[in-house]
């Protein structure tokens, strides 16, 4: 996967749960998450990778009732930032 590719992806994922919020997380965008977590660090986005972890470990404290859902929002919205902000022309990172 290109740096390009996991962008669309994750672009994809986060308007998702912008849209459905996180009282019902699908197990499946957690393991889409983990993959993109994986995928992030072997392309050297150290701070995707980073953000990536950080919503997943939110939406897991989500569900199991250890976190609010703006302790999740505030994550999405970093890794939103950071996404809109990734160049896809380049193989790392330029944040």
């Amino acid at each position: 996967m290109t740096v390009e590719e996991l962008r669309t992806e994750l672009e994809t994922v986060i308007s998702g749960l912008t849209s459905s919020g996180f009282d019902n997380i699908d197990p499946g965008t957690l393991e889409k998450l983990d993959k993109f977590a994986a995928t992030a660090g072997e392309l050297s986005m150290n701070e995707g990778k980073r953000l990536i972890e950080n919503l997943i470990g939110a939406m897991k404290a989500i569900q199991e009732g250890k976190s609010k859902a703006d302790s999740g929002t505030v994550r999405l919205t970093a890794l939103n930032f950071y996404v809109k902000n990734l160049s896809g022309s380049e193989k790392t990172e330029d944040l």
